[in-house]
């Protein structure tokens, strides 16, 4: 399937609800609304519940999130709104969870939907936001009241595109493109088409607006926020995200089909497979096991890129080839592979330049201790000292003290189990190992 138009109907007639589905999900926010108003009005609260986010602006997909905001004053203290978004929340959904972000809301599934009901500060404009959620409401209106209902289907084609390339989220295990993003490259661009023909076009700064522009900043992606200057709608993406983006829309223009929205699986390879692929490469593969710490996961993936920089920083003079991480049921694995797994007994330490007021202390210093000088290269002295720890083990486990894993990972250097990554071939995910040794961009599967 190459037609331009029949992918398009393509792919609508697998993302866009029914009339039917259409029913079902507005019967389901009307009656989480009229539910949190009786909530609220039963305690006695000033205070509403909203509809925002893709089912408020119509541009949801099939089986969509439905997100209830609960507004009350701003002279509410913020604990007494943390504990009545959960309460309420609760209520209405009694067997959900609570969820953290910058304060706690509540999830759940409600006649088959999952739904967030979500506590707020009502402001009259976003300048007198309390918390970013606070924000939220006036992104829905803006939306509602700027798009046209023909670019609806252009939003869905857009958001269905990025969820097949796998850049579609704002989180962090995704540093991707938001739904409100999508929208926004929509009001800009005007149809699906169009954003990717530009997007094609991106270079390495991408600074955008729909009004006058607003602050600067040093992102990825820059696109200002209209309803908040201050703000850069499109900061969580990330410059592989931005690339990918730039990458598929090149790839699509070119030749299109389905599969940039809906891509095949990655069939895994066998054990043997892996180890044969592994074994071509003459490299070595070591994994650290840690387990996963219980936290959300925007908390936990920035932790595992700051842990990851950490590792890669302590074993770099084993040549640092690749890097990857499989976060998996309760264990994350940091895979590092390494060009060889020992050191050579002497190391090369850099002085200071001979001019330096340190030179003379560096030459005593080092006079009849060293393997080899102190001599001079360039500018600079240098000696060649006994290197004490040459294995992966002993140089990890002697520099670990000294390093700042993320915050959780920081508290589990004592659990850390290693080794090259035939001892780990049980456990490891054979999904994930065959995505990163056959490498396949997800259209191309």
């Amino acid at each position: 399937m190459h037609n331009e138009q029949e992918i398009r109907d393509y792919v609508l007639r697998r993302v866009k609800p029914s009339k039917e589905e259409d029913e079902l999900i507005w019967n389901t926010a009307n009656s989480l609304l009229n539910r949190a108003n009786e909530e609220i009005k039963k305690r006695n609260l000033e205070g509403d519940a909203i509809l925002v986010g893709s089912v408020a602006k119509g541009t949801y997909l099939k089986n969509p999130d439905i997100d209830i905001f609960l507004r009350f004053p701003k002279d509410l203290n913020k604990e007494d709104l943390k504990n009545l978004g959960i309460e309420i929340g609760k209520s209405i959904i009694p067997d959900g969870f609570a969820k953290y972000a910058e304060h706690p809301y509540w999830r759940g599934i409600y006649n088959g939907f999952e739904v967030d009901i979500v506590p707020c500060y009502k402001i009259s404009k976003p300048e007198e936001k309390i918390s970013a959620v606070d924000r939220t409401p006036f992104h829905t209106e803006y939306i509602k009241k700027n798009l046209k209902d023909e670019q609806k289907d252009e939003i869905r084609l857009l958001k269905a595109f990025l969820k097949g390339i796998e850049i579609y989220g704002a989180e962090a295990r995704v540093c991707g493109f938001s739904g409100y993003l999508s929208e926004l490259l929509i009001l800009k661009y005007g149809n699906f088409e169009n954003v990717l023909a530009n997007v094609s076009k991106w270079r390495k700064k991408v600074y955008l607006h729909l009004g006058e522009g607003g602050k600067k900043f040093r992102d990825p992606v820059v696109f200002i926020d209209p309803v908040d200057p201050n703000r850069n709608a499109a900061s969580a993406v990330s410059e592989e995200s931005k690339s990918l983006f730039i990458h598929a829309s090149r790839s699509y223009i070119e030749k299109p089909s389905k599969n940039f929205f809906f891509p095949n699986p990655t069939i895994p390879l066998s054990k043997e497979k892996i180890k044969e692929e592994i074994n071509k490469r003459e490299t070595f593969f070591y994994v650290f096991e840690f387990p996963k710490p219980d936290i959300i996961d925007d908390n936990l993936y920035p932790q595992i890129n700051r842990t990851m920089e950490a590792l890669t920083k302590i074993l770099k003079d084993f040549g640092i080839i690749n890097t990857f991480y499989i976060v998996q049921n309760s264990k994350v694995y940091f895979l590092i592979e390494l060009a060889k797994t020992a050191l050579p007994k002497v190391k090369i330490h850099e002085g200071p330049p001979v001019w330096h007021q340190n030179s003379k202390n560096f030459i005593e210093r080092w006079r009849g201790k060293a393997l080899r000088g102190p001599y001079i290269k360039g500018y600079r002295l240098f000696v060649e000292v006994q290197r004490k720890n040459t294995s992966i083990e002993e140089v990890l486990f002697h520099n670990l003290p000294n390093y700042k894993l993320g915050k959780e990972f920081d508290k589990l250097k004592n659990e850390i189990n290693l080794g090259e990554i035939w001892n780990f071939m049980e456990k490891l995910d054979r999904v994930e190992l065959t995505k990163f040794l056959i490498f396949k961009f997800p259209w191309e599967r």
